[in-house]
């Protein structure tokens, strides 16, 4: 997993700027996430959620991405980060409903553009519109927006409260 002052070390040896910004915000929404779940007794690894969500997005604009950066992690030692990273694009709500560290990243990343907090829904109405001619793809964005949506519910089962709540302050 590394600590977190290697993980900001790699990430600010290995993204472009804007990606480390992105990866910084995602670390963030998914770090109060994870400290509110702990609150109500999860037993998240938050260094691991700090880890993973800082790096999620190593390998950007690599073909398949998410794998790509999953087995660069493993390359690099980093192996308990690399089943996040590689499965940060979509995580189904676990049969089991706990949220592990998988759930909390994955979610995050939906709910940060660039550097900035965004809505579930509105993060996948910006992709529903842009492929609004291909049925297909909209139809594989609905899959991945309801999943989020499940994930968000659970969130919010679990802590109590609502996300907004949770997440208030965290980024503009």
């Amino acid at each position: 997993v590394g600590d977190r002052d290697e993980a900001l070390a790699l990430a600010g040896q290995s993204m472009p700027e804007r990606g480390l910004a992105h990866g910084l915000a995602v670390a963030a929404v998914a770090l109060r996430m994870g400290e509110e779940l702990n609150r109500k007794g999860a037993g998240l690894d938050l260094d691991l959620v700090h880890n993973a969500a800082l790096l999620h997005d190593v390998a950007k604009g690599w073909p398949h991405h998410e794998a790509a950066g999953g087995e660069l992690l493993e390359r690099l030692g980093l192996g308990g980060l690399s089943r996040i990273v590689a499965a940060h694009r979509d995580v189904p709500p676990p049969a089991s409903g706990l949220l592990t560290e998988k759930e909390v990243v994955c979610l995050a990343d939906k709910l940060v553009r660039c550097d900035r907090r965004i809505s579930v829904e509105d993060r996948f109405g910006e992709k529903l519109a842009l492929y609004a001619c291909d049925e297909n793809a909209c139809a594989a964005i609905r899959g991945r927006m309801n999943n989020a949506l499940a994930l968000r519910g659970m969130v919010e089962k679990a802590c109590g409260r609502g996300l907004e709540d949770i997440l208030a302050g965290v980024l503009p």
